[in-house]
């Protein structure tokens, strides 16, 4: 499989590298508020209109944050799974990039 990486400035250790190929994946477990917030609304920065990533995290608090993110972006929350404390959210960027 073809792997993709986006490049976020994650406070620790320079990106997220856990990004394949459709739907993009961005793999935050270990990460607490504000890094997951933080990381995804610079991985929705970065995507197009249309794209979808999958944000997956064991934050409990992204529960809230992430949708409400999202609802300030203009981005869809499509889906969100729970599985042995991780959750995983689907989410469509709504807006060009250059309107975030």
């Amino acid at each position: 499989m073809l792997k993709r990486r986006i490049e976020t400035g994650c406070l620790f250790g320079g990106s997220v590298d856990q990004v394949s190929s459709e739907p993009r994946i961005l793999n935050l477990l270990g990460f607490f508020c504000p890094v997951p917030i933080n990381e995804t609304r610079i991985a929705l920065s970065r995507i197009s209109k249309g794209e979808t990533i999958e944000v997956v995290c064991d934050d409990h608090e992204t529960l809230r944050d992430i949708p409400l993110l999202c609802e300030r972006m203009g981005a869809t929350v499509l889906s969100v799974e729970e599985n042995s404390g991780e959750f995983t959210f689907l989410i469509r960027n709504s807006k060009s990039s250059e309107a975030l």
